[in-house]
C-alpha cells in the first residue's frame, strides 16, 4: 500500500498525459531497461502488446543500444530505470535522444542523468537506495504506472486499441482448456 501511495503522491498528471500522447503518436515503442528494470520494460511491452503492434521489447543492452541508434523522430523508447543512474542505459538513450527520438523514463530520482536526457520522467516510489535493486514495492510502483498509460493510451486510441483487444483476445483465447 505504501509502495501505491508513494507512487500516486509522485504522479504529476501533466507528465502522464504528455508520456501517453508521446506513446500515442509513436511508429514504434521500444520498451528497454537493465537488470530487474529489463523486467519491467518488458511486462509494460506485454500489456501493450494487446492494444497495438507498435510496442517492442529488446533485452539485451548491445540490441538495445543498436535499435536505439536506429530510432528515428517517429520513436519512442520507454526506459525503465529506478536510479536513472547506469552506463548501459546512457549508451541506449544517448543515440536515440540525437537522433530525435522521445524518452519516456519511469524513476524514482528526477534529478538523475537519465532524466536530463528524456522528454519526460514519470516517477515511482517507494524511496530506496540505488543499490536495492529490484525490490517489489518499487516494481509496484512501476507496475502502478504501466497500467496507468495503458488505460490512457487506450482512451486516446479507442478504435485501434478495441480492434486490436478483440484480436488478442481471440488469439489466445485458444490457448485455454
Amino acid at each position: 500500500m505504501s509502495a501505491l501511495s508513494e507512487t500516486l503522491a509522485l504522479t504529476n498528471e501533466a507528465s502522464a498525459q504528455k508520456a501517453i500522447s508521446l506513446l500515442s503518436r509513436a511508429r514504434k515503442v521500444y520498451c528497454f531497461g537493465q537488470g530487474g528494470s529489463n523486467v519491467m520494460a518488458m511486462e509494460a511491452w506485454a500489456r501493450f502488446s494487446t492494444a497495438s503492434s507498435s510496442f517492442i521489447h529488446i533485452a539485451d543492452s548491445h540490441l538495445q543500444a543498436t535499435a536505439s541508434a536506429l530510432c528515428t523522430k517517429d520513436d519512442a523508447i520507454l526506459f525503465f530505470s529506478y536510479s536513472g543512474a547506469t552506463k548501459d542505459m546512457l549508451d541506449v538513450l544517448k543515440p536515440a535522444k540525437s537522433n530525435g527520438a522521445a524518452i519516456i523514463l519511469i524513476t524514482h530520482f528526477s534529478n538523475s542523468p537519465a532524466a536530463m536526457l528524456a522528454d519526460v520522467s514519470l516517477l515511482c516510489g517507494p524511496n530506496e537506495s540505488p543499490l536495492q535493486s529490484g525490490s517489489i514495492a518499487a516494481k509496484i510502483g512501476q507496475l502502478f504506472i504501466i497500467d496507468y498509460l495503458f488505460h490512457g493510451f487506450c482512451l486516446q486510441n479507442p478504435e485501434i486499441c478495441a480492434a486490436a483487444r478483440t484480436a488478442t483476445a481471440q488469439a489466445t483465447a485458444r490457448k485455454l482448456l
